[in-house]
């Protein structure tokens, strides 16, 4: 027994290191994708702040889709979950949150679960954040 719950903290301390190392991967070159675009004038216009802020919000949703695939690989190959496509599906269901599926882990593999849902908390919250961030500085509600 202890030692299952040891290899399911091995495990997750893996998998939310991956999780951290896209995340902030991720958020470093969005933000040097919008200073770029700021240095070609564009930051005062208007649409140009919709297109920004669509444009870093379809990618913040990439960076999640990432990890919530790097948690499913980790219960396919682990056996945790019998099929890819139920594994993705579990891990969505777990990162987001929503619980409740039809799809469940191998009994020993509860805890990396819950471990992936308190990361996802965390992560998503990270992006709001971050999104949150982008929209003050560009004076998204300023009238031009």
């Amino acid at each position: 027994m202890t030692g299952s719950i040891l290899v399911q903290i091995v495990w997750a301390g893996a998998a939310i290191a991956v999780a951290i190392a896209i995340q902030f991967t991720g958020l470093v070159l969005i933000a040097r994708l919008l200073r770029r675009w700021q240095a070609f004038g564009q930051s005062t216009r208007h649409h140009w702040r919709v297109v920004a802020l669509g444009v870093v919000t379809y990618l913040l949703f990439m960076l999640h889709l990432t990890q919530i695939v790097a948690y499913a690989l980790v219960y396919y190959a682990t056996g945790a979950i019998p099929t890819l496509r139920s594994a993705l599906y579990f891990s969505a269901a777990t990162f987001t949150t929503i619980g409740g599926t039809q799809v469940r882990t191998e009994e020993p593999w509860q805890l990396f679960a819950a471990l992936q849902g308190l990361s996802g908390i965390v992560l998503v919250g990270a992006s709001v954040s971050f999104l949150v961030a982008i929209v003050h500085r560009m004076h998204f509600w300023a009238d031009d």
